[in-house]
């Protein structure tokens, strides 16, 4: 039988947890700001591709806590886990799409694009570049 650290686990399935409700709560903000047509909106692929992918994430959570709860390594869901990693593939390529998409609609809307700090930033779209950080 394998021996499981108990607190070590629990401490990774908090963790993964709380990193998947911050992506769905970052995700979810950059679609409503852009729904809104906010003035300052803060997109790219990858912002939209973590709505996609944080169900992968809480399922990954969800195995560490029944590790921790039953003390014995869990049964993984085979079609369930197949079913999430297919959504974020399909998130993957939506998000791309939907990225392109929405920096087109915005720059016809008027919207302008802030210089990033890095290149993994996400494209911050504003009304006027005073905005801008």
């Amino acid at each position: 039988m394998v021996k499981i650290n108990r607190p070590i686990v629990g401490l990774f399935g908090v963790f993964v947890f709380l990193l998947s409700c911050w992506l769905s709560w970052v995700s979810l903000s950059g679609y409503l700001s852009f729904f809104k047509l906010n003035d300052v909106i803060i997109f790219s692929w990858k912002v939209g591709l973590f709505i996609f992918g944080t169900p992968l994430l809480f399922y990954f959570s969800y195995l560490a806590f029944l590790c921790v709860i039953k003390n014995k390594v869990p049964v993984m869901n085979n079609k369930l886990a197949n079913s999430l990693t297919l959504l974020a593939m399909f998130g993957a390529i939506i998000s791309l799409f939907s990225s392109i998409y929405i920096g087109h609609n915005l720059k016809g809307s008027g919207y302008k694009v802030c210089s990033k700090a890095s290149w993994v930033a996400p494209n911050e779209y504003v009304r006027d570049l005073k905005l801008c950080p």
